[in-house]
């Protein structure tokens, strides 16, 4: 990109130059021109109207001679000056179009690239993530079933206490079918 750039800013100083030379050459050339047509012309006209060539004329021709061909060179300067810029414009605008196609054509290449790089980091992190959730599905199990276990060994235990206790209670007694009996009263009437 920046090859570019400098290719563009030595061409436009390229034609830059080439427009001062260009512009230099016709300000001489036309600026003689005129003077010399314009003088030409003055003493023709001082010699048909006073058929005579004096000084006068000659000081008239060469004062309308400096001035037309003055005007007329910074004339044709600006001119060839205006072109020369409206041509650098020209190829700025038409290098910097040539700079955004390739700019656009790179940024399309990089987001297919971002694309394709987040489509393999999503499949990664979902990956990532199953194996994470099978692990944790294998330790949840593990507690599970330890706390089932405890649980279980727990309740154990308890009716094995209750048991126990309810073994030395008096009126408390077990029968050979496992159940207990209860003393009855009958009411004094």
């Amino acid at each position: 990109m920046e090859q570019r750039l400098m290719k563009l800013l030595g061409t436009a100083a390229k034609h830059t130059l080439e427009a001062l030379r260009r512009a230099l050459l016709a300000v001489v050339i036309t600026g003689f021109l005129v003077a010399a047509i314009t003088a030409v012309a003055t003493i023709l006209v001082g010699f048909v109207l006073t058929k005579t060539i004096g000084g006068p004329t000659y000081l008239a021709a060469a004062a309308l001679a400096l001035a037309f061909g003055y005007a007329v060179a910074a004339t044709v300067f600006i001119g060839e000056i205006l072109r020369a810029i409206v041509k650098i414009i020209e190829m700025i605008i038409e290098e910097s179009e040539k700079l955004a196609a390739a700019a656009l054509k790179e940024a399309e290449v990089l987001a297919r690239k971002a694309e394709q790089e987040a489509v393999h980091l999503g499949q990664a992190a979902v990956g990532d993530v199953g194996a994470l959730g099978h692990g944790l599905g294998h330790v949840v199990g593990g507690v599970t079933g330890a706390i089932g276990g405890a649980a279980a060994g727990a309740v154990h235990e308890v009716g094995n206490v209750e048991h126990g206790i309810a073994g030395h209670l008096p009126g408390h007694h077990n029968s050979a079918g496992g159940a207990t009996t209860v003393p009855t009263q009958t009411p004094n009437s």
